[in-house]
């Protein structure tokens, strides 16, 4: 059934693989974002970008009429003067289930992320993004929350940062080599959000995302590195090296590394339990995406196919 949805936040690199899988779904879509100019190409695929920013509440109303799906994506990196963890994860959720209610949306599925309690407590991305959580389940909606672990894809932050830093030598510095990782694909995790739309299994429930597999930071670059054909020697960085390069990152517009993601790389970040929900199918394997991704090739490609081996497995 049709459904128009939202995406708060909907032009990253999650937000737009949640869009076309929802287009693909038959639902229409408006996705928002501070810098609708820089999404055009969604323009192509039939989504409505409108300029908004949960920061400020402009626009929020406006993109939330009408529609029977909010999805919030909204998650900082880093913080900035202007656009903060408090401003974005905590007082952004509480406007956008303020404008939920307001706007009569029937239900709200919320982003979050997979830590640990002490990621939550020493971190300040940690504990925003709890109080944000916290928040949508006090809320009356119709809800669901998201914890995925690290999310990884084309055109993703996590490893095309690294084949951008393995470009430079032969040496490749690590912060942190040894904390462990779940990592999901991007394209399981729209696959989660869309097949959420409108479903009322998911009522009122917390669901992590999460791969099969566990390996260390360390690891997981080096099979990158092995998927890219480079030959790199991967060196662990000392922890009072990584503090200084975050102290000189906070210089630049586009930060390294900053302190609380220092912090953040301190605590193992995988699943306790059910890794990803069985309603949702099986997440893809890491090792076996990464040649695909190293080579170029399309995510929608690549998701077609694997929905059409899922849909054998379930006749045969």
């Amino acid at each position: 059934m049709e459904k128009r949805i939202c995406i708060i936040g909907g032009t990253g690199f999650v937000g737009r693989a949640i869009a076309r899988q929802a287009v693909d779904a038959g639902h229409q879509v408006t996705v928002t974002s501070r810098h609708p100019e820089r999404a055009r190409d969604m323009l192509v695929k039939g989504i409505q970008v409108l300029k908004s920013d949960i920061t400020t509440g402009k626009g929020i109303t406006q993109a939330m009429q009408s529609c029977d799906t909010v999805i919030n994506l909204v998650g900082l990196l880093f913080p900035t003067s202007k656009n903060t963890f408090e401003a974005a994860h905590t007082s952004g959720a509480k406007l956008v289930i303020d404008t939920c209610k307001a706007e009569g949306v029937s239900q709200l599925l919320h982003m979050s992320a997979l830590l640990s309690d002490d990621a939550i407590t020493h971190t300040q991305y940690g504990k925003t993004k709890h109080q944000a959580e916290e928040l949508v389940r006090q809320s009356d909606l119709n809800w669901s929350i998201f914890r995925p672990s690290i999310i990884y894809g084309e055109h993703d932050s996590f490893l095309m940062r690294f084949k951008s830093f393995s470009a430079i030598g032969p040496i490749l510095p690590i912060i942190a080599g040894d904390t462990k990782f779940q990592p999901v694909w991007v394209e399981d995790v729209a696959r989660a959000f869309v097949q959420s739309i409108a479903n009322p299994k998911v009522q009122q429930q917390t669901y992590t995302l999460a791969g099969n597999d566990i390996y260390t930071l360390k690891t997981m670059i080096d099979m990158w590195m092995k998927a890219l054909g480079r030959k790199r020697t991967l060196v662990s960085m000392p922890h009072i090296a990584a503090k200084l390069l975050a102290a000189i990152s906070k210089l630049l517009p586009v930060p390294i590394i900053t302190n609380d993601q220092l912090k953040l790389l301190q605590y193992d970040n995988i699943a306790q339990g059910e890794a990803f929900p069985s309603m949702f199918g099986s997440p893809s394997s890491f090792e076996s995406l990464l040649p695909i991704i190293a080579s170029g090739g399309q995510a929608e490609h690549i998701q077609h196919m694997l929905d059409q081996a899922r849909t054998h497995y379930r006749k045969s």
